[in-house]
């Protein structure tokens, strides 16, 4: 016979009513319910959750659980040995089920553990409630709090269901994000700055770690450069301590995601840099690959100067401070407008990492070509759809997008391999695309047949059985170069597909857009026409 238990004031907000437990299988709850006593009366009714804080529904990122029971609660089954809870937990929406099943059990091995999401567990001193703690704010998204039938009061008796409450953490607003280090990955250990992306100007944004804030500037629309030290004294910078997590605030509120830990190795050397510079008519590009992330400036002209031309950018990526650089790891282009033709102009780099290195490097001169027709890749088309085989449907499109005539006789592709390969080969003279015109460039076997390519479009036939040489792969479009020539003779890069992405279905090709970027076309392509 259970000990009869005196009437319990409500110490933790008032007790939710409604008219169904929350049990498995239910897709979510609004109210927690509180059943009435079993047919033996109060002291023999099994034990339920009476009353949980906040309510299921939408919650702040930097909630805290509180879960009250009818009844004193065992203490061994609310906390396993980690000083975790295995039997009250939390997990994401894609996870649930699983975690569901698995806290059934007696014991969760350690991938189940890994399901969860990380909480600290508090038992109230009387053993009936227990608090949930996220070891980091929520990111957005759906979450359930579910409860085990394993739980049992202190006389042996079990609760009454296993319980799921559905919470959302909606996105935080104009929440800036972490640029540099990544969000997730380590920090080296002298890291002096922090880099972030401001959707919008308003409120503060700061860094906190566990002893507090670090630094704080106002959120200004745009990119942030929040410095952790006061100045770069050429020692370093010591604000992090190693293995610590630090996170982003925006008005003292943490935004989820947005972490980073310290690494226990300082970055002591500057970023190392390859650098390959192409002028075309009026500009200048260059490709820089690194080993460190770093911001890099491609000064162009007499700097400082009314006639100097600047283009900047980060190249961002997440090398680990502990491990041995890798050449390459970090990459972006740059690219300079507005020159004149067949002019010399010295271009110069400069290299800034976050850990205070800062690198100039030596001018080098470079010559601009005379003008060069306005040619630009359009479409690629390197998984055709059927028949087979697919290699017979591949094409490139060439756009003349200037307001001149263009001969493409000395136009050529060049692939990841370097080789320069003529679109039209076969060429005894001129070959004029219009203003607004485009032709098609093609391997040898290509057959016309299986596309309604417009009359007029010119069909530019490789001297290779198949584009490029080896083709186009479908699962990773390669890089291609699109060359001409200028009055003089001399070659330049006039365009190119990056490669790589987008990853398109079957069928479809990829189409060039606005800005650069390349997005998925129809199915079929749209060879010689507009998309």
């Amino acid at each position: 016979m259970r000990r009869a238990l005196p009437p319990r004031r409500w110490r933790y907000g008032p007790r939710l009513a409604g008219a169904a437990g929350c049990v498995v299988g239910v897709v979510a709850c609004a109210k927690v319910a509180v059943p009435a006593a079993a047919d033996g009366g109060p002291d023999t009714a099994p034990p339920r959750i009476a009353d949980l804080q906040p309510a299921p529904g939408p919650i702040e990122a930097d909630a805290r659980f509180h879960v009250v029971f009818s009844e004193p609660m065992d203490e061994g089954q609310l906390l396993a040995s980690s000083g975790r809870s295995e039997t009250v937990v939390l997990a994401p929406d894609a996870l649930v089920e699983r975690v569901a099943a698995a806290i059934e059990h007696a014991r969760l091995t350690v991938e189940e553990r890994s399901l969860l999401v990380p909480a600290a567990a508090r038992i109230a001193p009387d053993a009936t409630a227990i608090d949930l703690i996220p070891d980091k704010a929520l990111t957005p998204g759906g979450y359930w709090l579910l409860a085990s039938t394993h739980l049992k009061d202190a006389s042996g008796e079990h609760l009454r269901a296993a319980a799921r409450f559905h919470y959302d953490v909606a996105p935080l607003r104009n929440a800036p994000a972490l640029m540099a280090p990544p969000a997730g990955t380590a920090a080296a250990a002298n890291r002096w700055r922090v880099r972030l992306a401001a959707p919008e100007t308003g409120g503060a944004v700061s860094v906190v770690g566990p002893a507090g804030t670090l630094a704080t500037a106002a959120a200004v629309k745009g990119t942030l450069e929040l410095p952790l030290c006061p100045s770069w004294s050429g020692t370093g910078c010591s604000a992090l301590r190693a293995g610590d997590e630090y996170s982003i605030a925006l008005d003292g509120k943490a935004v989820p995601g947005a972490t980073f830990t310290a690494s226990q190795c300082p970055r002591l050397d500057p970023p190392r840099t390859a650098v390959t510079v192409r002028a075309r008519d009026t500009s200048v590009h260059a490709d820089v690959r690194l080993d460190w992330p770093a911001r890099v400036a491609m000064q162009v002209g007499s700097c400082p100067g009314p006639s100097c031309g600047v283009a900047e950018g980060f190249a961002n990526c997440a090398p680990d401070p502990c491990s041995a650089p890798v050449d390459g790891a970090c990459a972006l282009s740059l690219r300079v407008d507005g020159l004149q033709i067949s002019s010399t102009y010295e271009v110069q780099f400069i290299v800034e990492d976050d850990e205070g290195h800062l690198v100039r490097s030596g001018a080098q001169p470079v010559v601009t070509t005379g003008p060069l027709p306005r040619l630009v890749l359009s479409e690629v088309m390197a998984s055709p759809p059927l028949p087979a085989p697919r290699s017979d449907g591949e094409y490139v499109e060439i756009l003349n997008a200037g307001n001149a005539p263009a001969d493409l006789s000395l136009v050529a592709l060049q692939g990841i391999d370097g080789i320069p390969r003529l679109v039209a080969p076969a060429a005894t003279s001129a070959v004029v695309l219009a203003p607004g015109a485009r032709a098609l460039a093609v391997g040898a076997s290509f057959d016309a047949s299986r596309y309604a390519i417009p009359d007029g479009v010119p069909v530019l036939r490789a001297s290779t059985q198949r584009l490029l040489g080896h083709g186009l792969s479908d699962e990773s479009p390669p890089f291609i170069a699109l060359l001409a020539a200028d009055a003089y003779g001399t070659t330049a890069e006039v365009d190119r597909y990056p490669g790589g992405e987008p990853r398109c279905a079957t069928g479809a090709s990829i189409e060039a857009a606005f800005g650069g970027e390349w997005l998925c076309g129809a199915y079929g392509g749209s060879p010689g026409r507009r998309p």
